[in-house]
Order: C-alpha cells, then structure tokens, then sequence
C-alpha cells in the first residue's frame, strides 16, 4: 500500500470538501474511500461519515464510524458523529450515550455539548437542555446556532423575556440574522413606533439584505403591525414575505398528490395482511395545520394516563421505507411496527396511554391502522376560512411547502378532505371528527366524547389542561397553554377585504 504525504491528503481533502460544498456526494464518498483505502485519517473518516449523513444513509454513516473508532476509540469527533447518527435514527439513549463518552474526554467539546442540549430538547428535559447549551455560551459566546436553541426553548417554555434577551445578542452579532427579528416578534407585544418595528422597517428596505433575510423581517413585521391593528400595512408584509418564500420553496402540487396516491397504494397491497396486532395504546391526532391539534394534543396529555409524544416523523420515514420494499410481508410489517414502538418508548416507556401529533399522517392512515389495528384516530377540523388563513398568516419552515399561497393551500386542503374521505370510508369506527368551533364552545361535553372513543374515564385534570407543565414545540404553544376561550378564534374577520381570493379558491 502506497501511503499518501502530508501534502497530498491536505490537497485531496481540500478538493473532496469544496465537492461536498458542491453538493457532488458521490465524489466524495468515492474518493473519501480511496484515500482511507491508502491512509486512515480522521478528517476522511468524518467527511465521509456527514455525506452519508447528508444523503440519509445513516447506517453507512454508523459503519464508517466504527470503523474509524477501532483505529482511535477515544477520539471525541468519531464519538460525537457517532451519537449525531443514531440522535438523527430518533434513537436517543444510544446517542446519549456517545455524547456523554465523548464528554468524558473531553468535557468543553462545542459540538457535543450542542448536540446533547438538543437530544434533551427532543425528549422534553428542557432543563438540562438548557445546562448544555449555557456551558456552549461559556466557551463561545457567539455561538450563533447554540443562541437560537436558547431562543426557542425559553419561547416554547413560555419564558417570553429570556427568549428576548438571546434574540437580541445574535442581532448585536449580527443584524443580518433576521429569523431572530421574526423569533423576537412571536413574543413582543407592538405599540405605535415601537423601536423594534422601526428597526425591521429600516432592515427590509435595504437592498444589502438578501430575500431569505427578507422573508425573516415581512413575517417579524406582520406581526407588529398586527398587534398594533394595522391590517393593510400587516398583509402587504404577509403577503410580500410569503411570495418571497414561495420563490424558495418552488412548490409542486403533485409531489403531494403523488405521495398520498402512493400511500393509498401501499395500504391497499397490506391490508389482507395479518399480524400479532398486539400494541401499546395510541391515539394518532391529525388533521390540516393550525386545526387546534395542539389543544385536543394538551388536553389529553393532561389525563393521568395519557403521555403525549408531540409531532413525530416516525409514521411518514417508514411509509417511504415501506414504500420503497419489494417483498412486503407480516414479519416485515412487524418490525415496523415494533421499531416505531422502540422509538416512542425513548421518549416514554410507560403504559401510558401515547399520542402522536404529526398532523400529515392524515396521508398514512391506511398504514397506521395496519401497524396498529386498535389505533385511535382523532382528526382535527376547522373552519375552512379560518384554517387556511392561519396556515397563511404564520411563518413554517421551507419543508412545508403548500403553505405560502392561498391557491396552493386551497387545494392541498380539498387534498386533505378527499383523503380523508377515502379513509372515513375504510376505517369508520377507528376515526373521530373533531370541530375545533365546537370544542371551544362546549369544551365538557366534547371532551368527554373524546376520552369515550379513546376508551379513557373521565379524569378532572383535562379541564385544567393550561396548568400542565409539558412542552409544546409547535406554532400553537401559546394558545394550547391557555384556558379554553369560548370565543372562537377568527382573525380572518380582520382582513376581510384582502381574502376575497382565498374564499374563491375554496369556493366558499
């Protein structure tokens, strides 16, 4: 075996990097290969170990790193993108595992010490969360991702004047990171001339800002403008940032036809299959985004027996891995099932009762129902109007695509309604339909209703569901951590004159 120099492993990783800058990932794991081929070298070994990553192939990722860790097993870079492989497979107390050895090496390692604040934010102990992303700031203090953590968990743990206090030292870092001007936003009440409305009007009109650090400041000032009753000058900024997010998302409507369409197919090719059926008690909530999901999800979270999980990728990543099998069987549908069973049990191994709040598993029903044939499905419904205004009026991440233009929320929710059709149809006794309009104005009686289907007794505490101490990480956290009002929310009423094109496109 040739052994490569110094000079020619510093040269190839320099190219192999800017390849995988490039997004040229199958170049970079040929030729990270053929150097370690030549030479074991740590910096090969974790560049290839993140573009396995990075194209989702975590087991190929978990391979190489332990083939790395047998010629260094105490080297905290392999230990931590070991634990990042299995935090990313949701499996928690494995990662944890890797971190916490990679601590004891070495005990002011940024990168661990982030990503174990994270795995403790992802399992509901915001606490120790906290601790870890704090010791970051102690070594760094301009760790800019650490500072957003610390945002959203003071935001998410209603702690509205902390979660400020970090927003403004990223600004004072740099004025360019406008996501904390819109983070700012969500927990600041706006007067008239409020500086921090001043501050984002000055930012959005200055061309050295790029349309991505726009987006940040149209939503940011929406929602001072908003506060304040402004409505004109609050939807020309709504509108202005959702156009320019749509410019980024370059949405496809049959993308979202042709994955409902596949899970469609892939129920009907496991429906006569037959299996143990044998399952911990779960309660599926889905429906359309902003249906009041968070609230049916806080409420039953509140009963004694009854754990709620929060929004889980876990159904949607084994439909597609499902998708993706030749041969579908019984034993194979029973792993699946048991895996997604292992994956909750990280975040709570109880008998509780477990919910699963991932709203888009209204797609996955049919699959659902064969994994776990005494399943519960409580479907959230709102007023069509007032839904999908409030899909429009907040600000999702770029992986929710549909959500930035009201033709292409109109029709993703008559998507939404004729899928749910379909499963109604199949599954008439395992689906509950839910008014929001209704839960608020008779919260007693329908909540009772609810606790029936879910063959729970009455328990006094899901009255009192806003003094229950869970984390709720979705857009929703403050209205589900408030009593129950019985007036309805309808912001819509305030645009009126500006959603004559949503109510065309619905064709209400």
């Amino acid at each position: 075996m040739n052994k490569l120099s110094d000079e020619t492993l510093k040269r190839k990783y320099e190219e192999l990097h800017n390849n995988f800058i490039k997004g040229d990932f199958k170049k970079v794991i040929k030729g990270c290969n053929k150097v370690l081929e030549k030479r074991k070298n740590q910096f090969f070994f974790n560049l290839l170990c993140i573009t396995y990553q990075k194209i989702g192939k975590i087991e190929k990722s978990i391979d190489v790193m332990n083939e790395a860790l047998t010629f260094n097993p105490n080297h905290p870079d392999f230990l931590n993108n070991l634990g990042l492989c299995f935090y990313k497979l949701h499996k928690f107390s494995e990662a944890e595992k890797y971190f916490k050895k990679g601590l004891e090496i070495d005990n002011n390692h940024l990168h661990i010490l982030n990503n174990l604040g994270n795995l403790k934010r992802e399992t509901y102990r915001i606490e120790e969360s906290i601790k870890h992303y704090k010791k970051v700031l102690n070594i760094q203090h301009d760790a800019v991702a650490t500072l957003f953590s610390l945002v959203g968990v003071y935001r998410i743990s209603n702690k509205n004047e902390e979660s400020k206090k970090y927003c403004r030292k990223i600004l004072e870092l740099n004025k360019k990171l406008t996501d904390a001007d819109r983070q700012y936003s969500l927990v600041h009440k706006y007067t008239e001339d409020d500086p921090h409305l001043n501050d984002m009007l000055k930012k959005v009109n200055d061309d050295d800002f790029s349309n991505l650090e726009k987006i940040h400041l149209c939503y940011g000032i929406h929602k001072a403008y908003d506060d304040i009753k402004d409505y004109k000058n609050a939807y020309q900024f709504l509108k202005k940032g959702n156009e320019l997010l749509k410019k980024e998302t370059k949405y496809d409507f049959s993308e979202d036809e042709k994955k409902i369409q596949e899970n469609i197919n892939l129920y009907k090719k496991i429906k006569k299959i037959q299996t143990s059926g044998v399952h911990r008690d779960l309660i599926f909530i889905v429906g359309m985004p902003r249906s009041g999901s968070s609230l049916v999800e806080q409420i039953l979270a509140s009963h004694k027996k009854v754990f709620g999980g929060g929004e889980l990728p876990y159904i949607q990543e084994i439909a597609q891995k499902i998708i993706g099998e030749e041969k579908i069987d019984a034993t194979l549908i029973d792993n699946f099932r048991n895996g997604y069973l292992d994956l909750i049990a990280e975040l709570n191994n109880s008998s509780s009762v477990f919910t699963d709040k991932e709203l888009l598993n209204f797609n996955s029903i049919g699959l659902i129902l064969s994994l776990f044939p005494n399943a519960k499905i409580i479907n959230c419904a709102r007023d069509p109007l007032d839904n999908c205004w409030s899909i429009y009026k907040n600000f999702f991440p770029i992986k929710t695509k549909f959500v930035n233009n009201f033709r292409d929320i109109a029709k993703f929710y008559k998507l939404y309604l004729n899928t749910m059709d379909f499963w109604q149809k199949e599954f008439p006794k395992n689906i509950y339909n839910l008014k929001y309009e209704s839960l608020v104005e008779d919260p007693k009686n329908h909540i009772g209703k609810i606790l029936a289907f879910c063959n729970l007794e009455w328990d006094e505490n899901v009255m009192s569901h806003h003094k229950n101490s869970r984390i709720i990480r979705t857009l929703s956290f403050d209205q589900a951590n408030k009593p129950i009002s019985k007036k309805v929310s309808n912001t819509s009423r305030n645009y009126k004159d500006m959603v004559g094109d949503l109510i065309k496109e619905l064709k209400i």
